[in-house]
């Protein structure tokens, strides 16, 4: 009986030292097994963060870019001692990663559980250089496979606009081939745009914070024009390009900056041309905010309202009797006026409380130019 064991065991130590060989020819063979290296992360000021972004890498991206005979040497049990003993590695992207052993039941740690703690501690800490980090995270995951679904990149995009990281995510978006963030998941859209709106009224339509948010709607509008953000050349049904929740946030920062820095006066004719278009969106179909809120959840009328009359609004303003498609605009001016007020009403009559979608509903409209 000692014999036959002893053969058994002889021949496991074989077909173990058989596969370590393997795995390292494969490693350092002349075709690297990644082209891309594993993204790494930037120290911040945080050292739970840095921990917690040091887990993502060494316990998820490392072993998802390993090929299956690679993951089976750090996972696998009977090859523990051998890593341990022979040292293996592989080159990936131009980096050298040792292969250590994981115990995938008791050391990896839920990849959803880490994402979240993540983002929350970027979001808690407030600063670029913590945020700087979510593009390579976002790269880490969708570099095996692991994109984040439309739910968590909705709240991903969120918290970062909340937190006047709105710069990030644009730098994520145009880095959608390897971040999978994009324009056509509408919560990321929808995030965005709005993002545009809240960063300059929350700094009170300062020159900056205006100039900045036309700028980086530029952006956006040359994003839409590709295949990876939307349809490209072909027009779809409700495609962002003609939806005037979209072009009417172009037109309120338009507006906003002929109106308070270019001494009232339309140069080079951009807010006419964006008055032009968002009405010819709008067409006969106009559709003001309604006079009840939701029961939960933001306050989308009012948060897409707002800025579509804003910007008719100001841009009335400043271009008078020069105001193209002059009887349709001021029907939807007056229109959207009443139904955003009646809206409002209806909102106060709640009596929100401060950081409730109701509240944040009321400052949009609250804050909004009414020199």
């Amino acid at each position: 009986m000692n014999s036959v064991c002893t053969r058994c065991s002889m021949r496991v130590q074989r077909a173990v030292q058989v596969d370590i060989r393997s795995a390292s020819k494969r490693a350092f063979s002349s075709a690297p097994v990644q082209r891309r290296g594993i993204p790494t992360f930037h120290e911040t000021s945080n050292a739970e963060l840095d921990d917690v972004l040091s887990t993502l890498r060494t316990k998820h991206f490392i072993p998802g870019y390993l090929d299956s005979h690679q993951r089976r040497l750090i996972f696998g049990t009977k090859y523990r001692q051998q890593l341990h003993d022979n040292p293996q590695s592989v080159e990936i992207g131009g980096e050298e990663i040792p292969l250590k052993w994981i115990d995938r039941h008791t050391e990896i740690p839920s990849r959803k559980s880490l994402i979240d703690r993540a983002i929350g501690l970027m979001e808690k800490s407030g600063n670029r250089k913590a945020w700087s980090n979510l593009p390579g995270l976002l790269a880490g995951l969708t570099g095996y496979g692991r994109t984040p679904d439309d739910a968590m990149m909705g709240k991903i995009t969120r918290k970062a606009v909340n937190a006047g990281r709105l710069d990030v995510i644009i730098q994520c978006l145009e880095q959608s081939r390897f971040t999978g963030m994009t324009l056509k998941k509408e919560v990321v859209l929808r995030n965005v745009v709005l993002g545009l709106h809240r960063q300059a009224q929350n700094d009170n339509w300062s020159e900056g914070a205006v100039r900045k948010g036309l700028a980086e709607a530029r952006q956006l509008a040359l994003m839409l024009e590709a295949e990876e953000h939307g349809s490209g050349k072909v027009l779809s049904r409700d495609d962002p390009r003609q939806r005037p929740d979209i072009i009417g946030v172009y037109l309120e920062l338009a507006a906003v900056n002929a109106y308070k820095f270019q001494d009232k006066q339309d140069k080079g004719g951009v807010l006419s041309a964006y008055v032009t278009r968002l009405i010819s969106c709008i067409g006969e179909m106009a559709q003001p905010p309604s006079f009840a809120p939701p029961k939960y959840g933001p306050v989308f009328e009012m948060l897409e309202g707002v800025p579509i009359w804003h910007g008719l609004k100001l841009a009335q303003k400043v271009l008078g009797d020069q105001m193209p498609m002059a009887t349709q605009a001021n029907q939807i001016i007056a229109d959207y006026e009443a139904g955003l007020n009646n809206l409002a009403n209806s909102i106060e009559a709640k009596l929100p409380a401060e950081g409730t979608y109701g509240a944040q509903a009321l400052d949009v409209w609250k804050n909004c130019i009414r020199e």
